[in-house]
Protein backbone atom coordinates (compact mmCIF):
# COMPACT_ATOMS: atom_id res chain seq x y z
CA UNK A 1 0.00 0.00 0.00
CA UNK A 2 1.40 3.28 -1.09
CA UNK A 3 1.16 6.83 0.99
CA UNK A 4 0.45 9.78 -0.90
CA UNK A 5 2.48 12.47 0.72
CA UNK A 6 0.78 15.48 1.99
CA UNK A 7 1.04 19.15 0.48
CA UNK A 8 3.99 20.07 2.51
CA UNK A 9 3.41 23.81 0.72
CA UNK A 10 0.62 24.94 2.46
CA UNK A 11 0.77 25.77 6.10
CA UNK A 12 -1.44 23.25 8.64
CA UNK A 13 -4.01 24.66 11.41
CA UNK A 14 -4.23 22.71 14.40
CA UNK A 15 -7.61 21.77 15.34
CA UNK A 16 -8.30 22.50 18.76
CA UNK A 17 -11.29 23.74 20.75
CA UNK A 18 -11.79 27.46 20.55
CA UNK A 19 -11.15 27.24 24.56
CA UNK A 20 -7.54 26.08 24.08
CA UNK A 21 -5.95 27.69 21.27
CA UNK A 22 -3.96 31.17 21.50
CA UNK A 23 -5.98 34.01 20.48
CA UNK A 24 -5.04 36.28 17.49
CA UNK A 25 -6.37 39.80 16.76
CA UNK A 26 -8.55 39.97 14.27
CA UNK A 27 -9.01 36.17 13.60
CA UNK A 28 -12.51 35.19 12.51
CA UNK A 29 -12.14 31.93 12.32
CA UNK A 30 -12.14 32.57 16.04
CA UNK A 31 -15.25 35.16 15.62
CA UNK A 32 -17.24 32.72 13.83
CA UNK A 33 -16.37 29.62 16.13
CA UNK A 34 -17.72 31.23 19.19
CA UNK A 35 -20.94 31.52 17.42
CA UNK A 36 -20.91 27.91 15.97
CA UNK A 37 -23.03 26.58 18.83
CA UNK A 38 -26.53 26.83 19.09
CA UNK A 39 -26.98 27.71 23.11
CA UNK A 40 -23.85 30.60 22.77
CA UNK A 41 -26.41 32.13 19.69
CA UNK A 42 -29.46 32.20 21.98
CA UNK A 43 -27.10 33.94 24.69
CA UNK A 44 -26.11 36.54 21.89
CA UNK A 45 -30.03 36.93 20.99
CA UNK A 46 -30.73 37.42 24.73
CA UNK A 47 -28.15 39.56 25.27
CA UNK A 48 -28.83 41.51 22.39
CA UNK A 49 -32.21 42.24 23.65
CA UNK A 50 -30.49 43.89 26.74
CA UNK A 51 -28.07 46.45 27.64
CA UNK A 52 -26.49 44.31 30.19
CA UNK A 53 -27.44 41.64 32.15
CA UNK A 54 -26.45 39.04 35.71
CA UNK A 55 -25.04 35.70 34.45
CA UNK A 56 -27.36 33.92 36.86
CA UNK A 57 -30.32 35.76 35.18
CA UNK A 58 -29.44 34.75 31.73
CA UNK A 59 -28.89 31.04 32.45
CA UNK A 60 -32.38 30.47 34.35
CA UNK A 61 -33.82 32.23 31.17
CA UNK A 62 -32.35 29.71 28.96
CA UNK A 63 -32.49 27.26 31.49
CA UNK A 64 -28.55 25.65 31.34
CA UNK A 65 -26.55 25.08 34.65
CA UNK A 66 -24.42 28.10 35.55
CA UNK A 67 -20.88 26.17 34.82
CA UNK A 68 -22.47 25.41 31.24
CA UNK A 69 -23.66 28.64 31.05
CA UNK A 70 -19.85 29.82 32.03
CA UNK A 71 -17.98 27.82 29.69
CA UNK A 72 -19.99 29.02 26.64
CA UNK A 73 -19.27 33.03 28.26
CA UNK A 74 -15.80 31.87 28.14
CA UNK A 75 -15.86 31.22 24.65
CA UNK A 76 -17.40 34.07 23.59
CA UNK A 77 -15.19 36.10 25.80
CA UNK A 78 -12.24 34.60 23.96
CA UNK A 79 -14.17 35.23 20.49
CA UNK A 80 -15.06 38.77 21.14
CA UNK A 81 -18.48 38.76 21.62
CA UNK A 82 -19.22 39.30 25.00
CA UNK A 83 -17.35 41.62 27.62
CA UNK A 84 -18.42 40.89 31.16
CA UNK A 85 -17.48 42.72 34.45
CA UNK A 86 -17.80 41.64 38.18
CA UNK A 87 -20.05 43.62 41.04
CA UNK A 88 -19.06 42.12 44.48
CA UNK A 89 -20.27 38.34 43.65
CA UNK A 90 -22.52 39.54 40.92
CA UNK A 91 -20.86 39.18 37.31
CA UNK A 92 -22.72 41.06 34.31
CA UNK A 93 -22.62 40.18 30.91
CA UNK A 94 -23.11 42.23 27.30
CA UNK A 95 -22.33 42.39 24.30
CA UNK A 96 -18.98 43.84 22.58
CA UNK A 97 -20.78 45.64 20.02
CA UNK A 98 -17.62 47.68 18.85
CA UNK A 99 -15.76 44.52 18.11
CA UNK A 100 -19.16 42.26 16.40
CA UNK A 101 -18.85 45.68 14.08
CA UNK A 102 -15.48 45.43 13.28
CA UNK A 103 -15.45 41.55 12.83
CA UNK A 104 -18.59 41.99 10.59
CA UNK A 105 -16.88 44.77 8.37
CA UNK A 106 -13.85 42.59 8.02
CA UNK A 107 -15.62 39.47 7.11
CA UNK A 108 -17.76 42.00 4.28
CA UNK A 109 -14.24 43.04 3.34
CA UNK A 110 -13.13 39.51 2.80
CA UNK A 111 -16.63 38.79 0.73
CA UNK A 112 -15.98 41.83 -1.36
CA UNK A 113 -12.59 40.51 -2.11
CA UNK A 114 -10.62 43.14 -0.83
CA UNK A 115 -10.29 42.06 3.02
CA UNK A 116 -6.91 39.25 3.61
CA UNK A 117 -7.79 35.72 5.02
CA UNK A 118 -7.17 34.88 8.72
CA UNK A 119 -3.63 34.25 10.11
CA UNK A 120 -4.51 30.36 10.22
CA UNK A 121 -5.55 30.84 6.29
CA UNK A 122 -3.25 29.99 2.97
CA UNK A 123 -3.36 33.29 0.43
CA UNK A 124 -4.14 32.14 -3.02
CA UNK A 125 -2.43 33.72 -5.64
CA UNK A 126 -4.73 35.06 -8.72
CA UNK A 127 -4.52 32.14 -10.70
CA UNK A 128 -5.24 29.38 -8.21
CA UNK A 129 -8.29 28.03 -6.87
CA UNK A 130 -9.71 25.77 -4.07
CA UNK A 131 -11.00 22.52 -5.82
CA UNK A 132 -13.10 20.17 -3.76
CA UNK A 133 -11.45 16.91 -1.77
CA UNK A 134 -11.40 14.37 -3.90
CA UNK A 135 -12.55 10.85 -2.03
CA UNK A 136 -9.83 8.56 -0.48
CA UNK A 137 -9.97 4.87 -2.44
CA UNK A 138 -13.30 5.52 -4.13
CA UNK A 139 -15.03 5.68 -0.63
CA UNK A 140 -17.27 9.05 -0.51
CA UNK A 141 -17.24 10.25 3.36
CA UNK A 142 -20.14 11.80 4.79
CA UNK A 143 -20.84 13.43 8.60
CA UNK A 144 -22.78 11.53 10.78
CA UNK A 145 -26.36 12.26 11.36
CA UNK A 146 -27.16 14.53 14.66
CA UNK A 147 -30.13 14.27 16.80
Amino acid sequence: MTRVAADRSRPTRQILPLALTPLVEGDLATYFEGLANPTRLHIVARLAQVKEARVSDVAMLLGISQPRMSWHLRLLRRAGLVLTRREGREVFCRLDRTSIAENLSAFTALLAGDGQPGPAEPRLGPAETISPPSPRHGVERSLPEVI
